[in-house]
């Protein structure tokens, strides 16, 4: 089984090996949409580390721990997995997979589980990410990283929606860091009424995290997609954002802008017409992450909405799409 896995391999592989957020960033990318080059640490990466793991006392009082216990239990296991070093084999693996990117590329560290982001549950804000990682601080993001898929609150999640959280399984998404201007999320279908022909957005200034993660008030804005007319904007308060060091790593502030939309007229269609092409690609409904750079579109993640709205199906290997070059 294969270490890592580069966007652009074929064929594809198997969810079980990079997980919901890995191969659905590969399909995207082979796809032909503006995603970030990058490459997936596979499952098989940290075959090691999780034998030396369940090797512990510490993993036999996992697997017994009740509720109460449950938390002590899995810091224990962070703690120790935070202390083991790769080897020999899994840093040339990796060295081998960054050696398409430049000594300055910052990076974006993401778990990817085969769980996550499936139209059973989507674990949404459950693992770890952490983002303008450099090159010489890249190995302690993959910690951090993994470290996550051993959290008191993966396995009561876990437990909650009916998968094995005895047996924990990760995979590590390693991409291009955007320094994205204005970020945020998009629903193919109205994520409060169901109308699917409505596309809704939220946005903020900077990274999309602020608003994945509920930090902010963002700016709001709906989309009818049949006539891509634009039924709503609404300014947020957009209390803070988060934005991209040059030498690696974010900072949180009070951007001026806070009483302005985030999003223009040009940006809205450039979005509503990816949203359009990859709800009929993948045959249901989709929330996407994504941020302008520059004045162009990167999509940063698309996953199943986890309710039972569906779109029309289509048989099509390669997305069509025409993405506005967006600068207003």
């Amino acid at each position: 089984m294969e270490r890592t896995c580069r966007f652009s391999e074929t064929p594809l592989p198997a969810l079980a090996d990079v997980g919901g957020k890995g191969l659905s960033l590969i399909r995207l990318y082979q796809a032909g949409l503006p995603v970030p080059n990058g490459f997936v640490l596979t499952g098989a990466f940290f075959t090691p580390w999780m034998a030396l793991l369940k090797a512990t006392a510490a993993w036999q009082t996992f697997l017994a721990a009740n509720d109460a216990g449950l938390r002590e239990a899995c810091q224990r296991l962070q703690d120790i997995s935070k202390r083991y070093e790769l080897t020999a084999e899994q840093r040339a693996c990796l060295q081998d997979a960054l050696g398409t990117f430049t000594e300055q590329t910052l990076y974006a560290v993401r778990s990817s589980s085969p769980e996550e982001d499936g139209t059973r549950a989507s674990f949404a804000g459950c693992y770890e990410t952490v983002l303008g990682v450099p090159p010489d601080r890249l190995e302690a993001a993959i910690h951090q990283v993994f470290a996550s898929c051993l959290d008191a609150r993966i396995v009561v999640y876990k437990r909650t929606h009916g998968f094995d959280a005895r047996d924990p399984h990760l995979a590590i998404v390693v991409q291009e860091q955007i320094a994205g201007e204005v970020s945020g999320v998009g629903f193919s279908v109205h994520p409060c009424t169901g109308d699917p022909h409505q596309a809704v957005y939220e946005s903020n200034w900077g990274l999309g995290e602020t608003v994945v993660s509920g930090k902010v008030t963002p700016d709001y804005f709906i989309v009818h997609k049949p006539t891509r007319m634009i039924l709503e904007r609404r300014v947020g308060a957009k209390e803070r954002a988060v934005v991209l060091c040059a030498n690696g790593g974010t900072r949180e502030w009070e951007d001026p802008r806070y009483d302005q939309l985030s999003l223009q007229d040009g940006q809205l269609q450039a979005l509503t017409e990816v949203l359009i092409a990859l709800e009929h690609h993948y045959g249901h409904a989709i929330d996407m992450e994504w941020t302008f750079a520059d004045g162009r579109l990167s999509m940063l993640q698309a996953r199943p909405i986890t309710t039972p709205h569906t779109a029309p199906r289509t048989a099509s290997a390669k997305i069509s799409v025409a993405i506005p070059h967006s600068s207003d």
